[in-house]
């Protein structure tokens, strides 16, 4: 089975892809720590993307199943689409959007 579910990060030349194989059923709350944990970097796209992938990852850094990075939506999608583009500072999911802080605040 699995919980699978996609990140998609975005910056100003396209969007690099995190696949969890089991971080579906927490992905909104999973995510929003993620991003408030790089909240110091939000204005430096590229540390604040390492900062949210390496968040998400930290529980299974040396396992070799889990998750991937990929250029392109891997695997099966079972939830709701998550993109963050960094460069707007803003989260589509479930069909709104929001800025980065009222992500982190509601979720």
């Amino acid at each position: 089975m699995g919980a699978r579910t996609n990140f998609e990060l975005q910056d100003a030349k396209g969007s690099v892809w995190l696949y969890s194989h089991w971080g579906g059923d927490d992905k909104s709350a999973d995510f929003a720590k993620a991003l408030s944990h790089a909240e110091p970097r939000w204005g430096d796209t590229p540390y604040a993307i390492r900062m949210v992938v390496s968040y998400l990852i930290k529980d299974h850094i040396d396992g070799d199943t889990g998750f991937g990075i990929t250029s392109y939506l891997a695997g099966e999608e079972s939830y709701d689409p998550l993109t963050a583009n960094f460069e707007t500072q803003t989260v589509n999911y479930e069909q709104e959007v929001f800025t980065f802080e009222e992500f982190v605040s509601k979720f």
